[in-house]
């Protein structure tokens, strides 16, 4: 069964409020994709290639964050890859930071040694957070100067893109 990712699977874009989600044939929410993306239970443009994706929504990471366009391009091409649309399957996110867990490789490690389902190597080992203290705030404050530097933007605006794509995560769930 379909369960919510906390971001639409085909834009990426986090879906906090019933507004966000789009809605299926019988007009029940859509688990899967947001209402700019899927409406009565179909895709509002079904034709779109991931990369024309990636084009349309550059802007909207440029005026939003002050991304560079080129950045953008790149950076929601690598995003959307990890979405069910574009990868025809389900990649679970690490439900700390929203890294996709794509593989074995990229997953942490339960207790037994076991790839964990829910978080990525770099915030869970040996079935426990790596930094179990760390809070929300904490942790964009933290990461966000990396992000702004990879993506060349200013480090509130990476603040903000940070907070926005955390806020619908399990871990940070309030």
């Amino acid at each position: 069964m379909t369960q919510n990712t906390g971001v639409c699977q085909s834009c990426g874009m986090p879906m906090k409020v019933s507004q966000d989600f789009g809605t299926e044939s019988d007009g029940s929410a859509s688990l899967k994709y947001c209402h700019f993306c899927y409406q009565n239970g179909t895709f509002t443009d079904p034709d779109i290639s991931i990369d024309e994706m990636a084009e349309r929504t550059a802007p909207i990471m440029n005026q939003m964050f002050e991304m560079p366009m080129d950045t953008a391009k790149i950076f929601l091409k690598e995003q959307l890859e990890n979405l069910y649309r574009w990868s025809g399957r389900e990649i679970p996110l690490c439900e700390s930071c929203g890294m996709a867990l794509s593989s074995d490789d990229v997953c942490g490690t339960e207790l037994d040694g076991s790839p964990s389902r829910k978080y990525c190597m770099y915030c869970y080992q040996k079935g426990s957070f790596t930094e179990p203290d760390l809070t929300r705030e904490s942790m964009i404050k933290k990461y966000a100067p990396l992000m702004a530097s990879r993506l060349g933007i200013p480090v509130h605006k990476a603040e903000e893109m940070t907070g926005a794509f955390t806020a619908v995560l399990p871990r940070w769930k309030q």
